[in-house]
């Protein structure tokens, strides 16, 4: 009997030897991960890595990691619990906020913004409801949606709005869409929501989320609050800038961080202004899996995805995660703002990875896979297959064109749960092939199909056009003229209508266009007034 246990108490320890010491070889390999993106993170990710890390499984911490600055100029180190804007993760928090008043009957998911905001015009709030706010099924645009009235962004960005401000200046943008009929993402409707939390209860965003978020869960380092508080108690924000000239071997990184503009507080607000640290974002994404703010009913409601996977302030398994591990399945949202970006992701079986960093942008979605697969000792084995090579028109068709693209992404439509559809960046690259190999009749089928079904900003059309510009002036130039008919507020586009026809050298038609361009320009005081002036310059000494 003894020498029985004597073999089950040497087995225990065997078996809690491996275990121990396969716990620190994950911890010791997500370590390396994490240390060679932030130094080599330019070839993977777009930019080094800087920030911090945290991984979890079945709500125990496997791993945490500060790497790079949180001051470049004073050389001060990022640590663990440094503070970092969230951006969009802000969204969840104000998802919530709305479900707790929904579940103390204050207020009602098919109630319309002007049941709350009587102040705006009828013709705008009385169709939208706060479910569609929160599912981004309200019509409302991005951010792109202020180049259709006229609004320079970096002024925006800039200004200083109360929350009725605020709410009057998004009720005069243009909807993209009738309110309910489709998915588009859209902070302006996170920030109308911030309004009605503020009008309903008498407090401000700040101190609703102190009484029934912060303060509950012991978040000590998250919240929202003023732009002097972001910029003297956060991380610094950094834009990293890849040097492309024959010096990139010789610069450390491969290029250089530049700090990045501020951003007024009051109109990021309650779609993205909050603080936070990892180790508080982990305590919030336990609270959401144990229901420790909301009864589980209202939770599952939270979390039903709408239409695109868009619960209320979550996303249901994101595509790039998806297609890169289709045995995958997990709640997540990205925050991103001025040189920070942020991932909170929940998978399905247990696994927490979230990060923040203060450089912007960062391939995200790259670090979630990697670390998930390490984490969970996995091989990189279980990618989606039969994305058919975009490299020449020759290698697309070879692979089955426009077939196989479609079958690709119904695949991936069926393993997600919703309809994904090629990225534009995919869809203007097969565009390009047709055009650039004469099939003018099948690239313009394309386009039609991507006007109506794409919406698409006007940089994606602005892009798409010079994509073509580089080797047909004229089709390009019947891309921009579709594009400043869109939105003929643009001063860009106007501009970059006038550079296709100098191109053409049909030079009075870019004189015209250079015209509307300059004058748009200084009617917004738009940054790249000069550089319009010196191309209409450029194309009335052309004439002469």
């Amino acid at each position: 009997m003894k020498t029985i246990i004597i073999i089950i108490k040497y087995l225990l320890f065997i078996i809690l030897f491996l275990l121990f010491n396969a716990c620190m070889n994950g911890q010791n390999t997500i370590d390396h991960i994490m240390e060679d993106y932030a130094e080599n993170g330019r070839k993977e990710l777009g930019s080094p890595f800087t920030g911090t890390v945290l991984v979890a499984k079945n709500g125990e911490i496997l791993f945490t990691g500060a790497y790079g600055l949180r001051d470049r100029a004073k050389n001060i180190p990022n640590k663990i619990d440094t503070k970092f804007s969230i951006g969009s993760l802000t969204k969840q928090f104000t998802a919530m906020l709305v479900m707790q008043m929904v579940e103390e009957g204050i207020l009602k998911l098919d109630d319309s913004v002007s049941t709350h905001l009587d102040y705006l015009p009828k013709t705008f709030a009385e169709n939208i409801t706060i479910h569609q706010l929160l599912s981004h099924t309200s019509g409302l645009p991005h951010y792109g949606g202020l180049a259709a009235i006229g609004v320079n962004s970096r002024t925006f960005t800039s200004t200083f709005y109360t929350p009725k401000e605020l709410a009057i200046f998004i009720s005069k943008i243009k909807l993209i869409d009738a309110p309910g009929k489709s998915a588009h993402y859209s902070s302006f409707g996170y920030m109308l929501l911030g309004t009605i939390l503020e009008e309903v209860s008498g407090k401000s965003f700040s101190e609703l989320l102190e009484e029934k978020i912060t303060k509950p869960l012991g978040l000590i380092n998250t919240g929202f609050a003023s732009n002097e508080f972001i910029k003297n108690e956060t991380a610094k924000g950094y834009i990293f800038n890849e040097d492309k000239t024959y010096k990139m071997p010789f610069i450390k990184y491969g290029g250089h961080f530049e700090e990045a503009p501020d951003r007024d507080q009051s109109n990021i607000y309650a779609a993205g202004g909050m603080h936070s640290t990892v180790n508080d974002l982990f305590i919030w994404s336990k609270a959401i899996k144990n229901n420790t703010l909301l009864s589980e009913n209202a939770t599952k409601i939270m979390l039903h995805p709408i239409q695109q996977g868009f619960a209320y302030g979550w996303v249901r398994n994101w595509e790039d995660i998806i297609e890169r591990n289709t045995r995958a399945r997990l709640y997540s949202h990205t925050g991103s703002t001025f040189g920070h970006a942020s991932v909170v992701s929940l998978f399905d079986d247990g696994t927490t990875i979230i990060f923040t960093s203060n450089v912007n942008r960062i391939k995200a979605q790259k670090i979630i896979h990697k670390l998930y697969l390490t984490a969970n000792q996995l091989e990189d084995k279980y990618r989606l297959e039969g994305y058919p090579d975009r490299g020449s028109l020759l290698e697309f068709e070879r692979e089955g064109g426009i077939k196989a693209l479609n079958a690709y992404f119904n695949k991936l439509s069926d393993l997600c749960g919703y309809e994904i559809k090629p990225s534009d960046g995919s869809l203007q690259q097969i565009m390009t092939l047709y055009y650039k190999n004469g099939n003018n009749i099948k690239g313009d089928s394309i386009r039609k199909i991507y006007m109506e079904s794409y919406n698409p900003s006007r940089n994606d059309m602005n892009q798409l056009g010079y994509r073509v510009l580089k080797f047909n002036c004229q089709k390009a130039a019947e891309i921009f003229k579709e594009a400043t008919g869109k939105f003929p507020n643009s001063p860009n586009l106007w501009d970059s209508l006038g550079e296709s026809y100098l191109e053409c050298k049909a030079y009075k038609k870019a004189i015209e266009s250079f015209i509307k361009a300059v004058k748009l320009a200084k009617s917004t005081k738009n940054s790249r007034l000069k550089s319009f002036e010196e191309h209409l310059e450029k194309a009335q000494l052309l004439t002469n």
